[in-house]
């Protein structure tokens, strides 16, 4: 359609903001981080009894830890509560580091292939998470990590400044913006700005996301005063109609625009140094209508316009507590629990890290995940309870599930966009009047799925949502909880794609080649089948326990003889709701 083309009015590009101004040049870091082929270090003979407590690092354990030559800043920073006060840690297995990394990068479980071929025994482990670092998948999986934390919602936002925001953080973890820059352009982000209702709670907001706290009131007051610049408005879109979004007004200036000396004060921040904050308005870009007399919608600020409105952050990034807190935030991400808080060095080492370059928010990842404390084993019992000598267990994300029996067993599930949580609102035969098809266009660029009739397949975000995943935003956002109406829930998805009392997935992905449906069940099927649908689930072999589960169940099913396929629906169903595809 017409509409489609005009200029920044594509529905399937309809990003618009100031993370479009940002991340256009070169990236900024090469990218070649150091840290992933550090050999496992043995620990020092003789050193103190970890499991009495006694971790003192003394001259002998800085000196041995100095002499390994590690270059990983967490393993550089874990030697001295670990190896060199004679503390062993305990080695994953590929197998099990493949399915942990792909969870944590992916947002999903990888595939048997994934496994063989990506993670291969030959590779370095480095070159595999440099590999996933570069794909679309790890990009979405903080994509949406940053729409939990900024509650996009086109009910409360202009759509527009979701997509921008989005992009932004696409750039960042893509290692084309710096965390510094990205923390700027997000403290005056329309999509953050229209979310809060006075320039305190905005202040409060930032220094929370950035900074891991809240501020003291004399923060709060002081660098709210950077933010009573914005208001909270509406725009006519030229295709959607009236959108909520942010807004400029204009304090503290005289009528040509200068800092007035008499309210200059009520713009200006004194708490890390001395910083003014003005717009100069311009009559011609000011709304006339009404209630929003005197304003203008952010829409029409200029470049320069978006980079003094980027004060705030920039101070908050100039705090030693911002880039304390992106380590913080990335070791809670993978580990599940705060690794700096029992070794504080790690965090040290890891913020030189981050530094070092540029503040590519990749390094600090690929750091992490190229670890030893991330790269331990959760299986058998830790010869210690400090939580760095035995590895990470967290439950997956409601997608991540979804999203790892979708890949696994192929059932037509449609999807989720966490940029546009309310597409129903531009679809259907009132929003096609009502918009002359631009809004259909623009959920139909979108991750969402369409039917026949032209509603929002909802199956996906019904599941979804029902366990707290694909959250609406209205308020709040996701939620992880572990319940009887979870479970209730999950097991009739599992029941439903396995086939019980149903027809569920096609048998030839639960039966192993050669194995038909109606063939006798012995112990050999039944071990077959198992091996076949464990290495297809849950990316591993079976262990003796499991080749004993089998034969069992093939001795003692009845109505005998039973036949495959018995054996084969039940199976899924026992590995699907099991506690391994829900932790990892």
């Amino acid at each position: 359609m017409a509409c489609g083309n005009v200029e920044g009015m594509d529905p399937a590009d309809p990003a618009r903001g100031p993370g479009q101004l940002v991340g256009n040049g070169a990236p900024v870091s090469d990218g070649n981080f150091v840290g992933g082929n550090d050999t496992m270090p043995s620990p020092r003979d003789g050193g103190p009894d970890a499991v009495l407590g006694t971790l003192d690092c003394d001259g002998e354990c800085r000196a041995f830890c100095d002499g390994l030559g590690l270059e990983n800043p967490v393993n550089v920073g874990l030697c001295g509560s670990a190896w060199g006060v004679g503390l062993a840690l305990r080695p994953v297995d590929r197998a099990e580091a493949c399915r942990r990394l792909h969870a944590d990068f992916l947002g999903r479980f990888p595939t048997p292939i994934e496994i063989a071929e990506t993670c291969n025994p030959d590779r370095p482990w480095g070159d595999v998470v440099t590999d996933l670092l570069a794909t679309d998948e790890y990009v979405l999986v903080n994509q949406r990590r940053w729409a939990d934390e900024l509650l996009y919602n086109n009910r409360a936002v202009n759509f527009e400044r979701a997509f921008d925001m989005d992009e932004l953080v696409g750039k960042t973890y893509e290692g084309r913006v710096s965390w510094d820059q990205f923390a700027a352009v997000t403290s005056a982000h329309p999509v953050v700005m229209r979310r809060h209702d006075t320039a305190g709670d905005r202040a409060e907001f930032m220094f929370k996301l950035f900074l891991g706290r809240p501020p003291y009131e004399h923060e709060r007051s002081d660098l709210g005063r950077l933010y009573t610049l914005w208001n909270n408005g509406y725009w006519t879109h030229p295709h959607l109609g009236v959108l909520p979004d942010a807004f400029i007004q204009f304090p503290c200036v005289d009528a040509d625009g200068r800092p007035d000396p008499g309210s200059i004060g009520e713009c200006t921040s004194t708490q890390w140094g001395y910083h003014e904050l003005t717009l100069a308005p311009q009559t011609q870009r000011l709304e006339r209508e009404g209630e929003q007399e005197g304003l203008m919608w952010s829409g029409f600020l200029t470049a320069s316009e978006w980079e003094t409105l980027q004060l705030p952050g920039r101070i908050i990034a100039s705090e030693p507590a911002f880039w304390e807190t992106a380590v913080d935030n990335a070791l809670l991400q993978y580990f599940g629990y705060d690794l700096a808080a029992g070794v504080p060095e790690v965090r040290h080492e890891l913020v030189r890290h981050l530094l070092a370059y540029n503040g590519d928010i990749r390094s600090l990842h690929h750091a992490i995940a190229t670890s030893f404390a991330y790269l331990q084993t959760t299986e058998g019992a830790s010869a210690t309870d400090l939580r760095w000598t035995y590895g990470p267990l967290k439950q997956i994300s409601v997608e991540g599930w979804i999203d790892s029996i979708k890949r696994s067993t192929g059932i037509p599930l449609s999807n989720c966009d966490h940029r546009l949580p309310h597409p129903e609102d531009y679809v259907g035969e009132q929003a096609i009047d009502e918009a002359g098809g631009w809004a259909y266009a623009l959920v139909n660029h979108s991750r969402w799925d369409i039917d026949g009739e032209r509603e929002v397949e909802g199956d996906y975000r019904g599941l979804a949502r029902t366990l707290g995943g694909c959250p609406s935003n209205e308020v709040g956002g996701r939620f992880t909880t572990v319940s009887v109406l979870n479970t209730a829930v999950q097991e009739a998805f599992v029941a439903e794609v396995c086939g019980l009392g149903n027809d569920g997935i096609s048998l030839d992905r639960l039966l192993p080649e050669g194995v038909s449906a109606q063939q006798a069940l012995d112990a050999s099927t039944a071990e077959s089948i198992l091996s076949h649908q464990q290495r297809l689930f849950l990316g591993r072999s079976l262990n003796d326990p499991e080749r004993e589960l089998a034969t069992n169940a093939a001795n003692t099913c009845t109505p005998a003889p039973c036949t495959a396929e018995t054996f084969a629906r039940p199976a899924c169903f026992a590995l699907l709701s099991s506690s391994e595809m829900l932790f990892y």
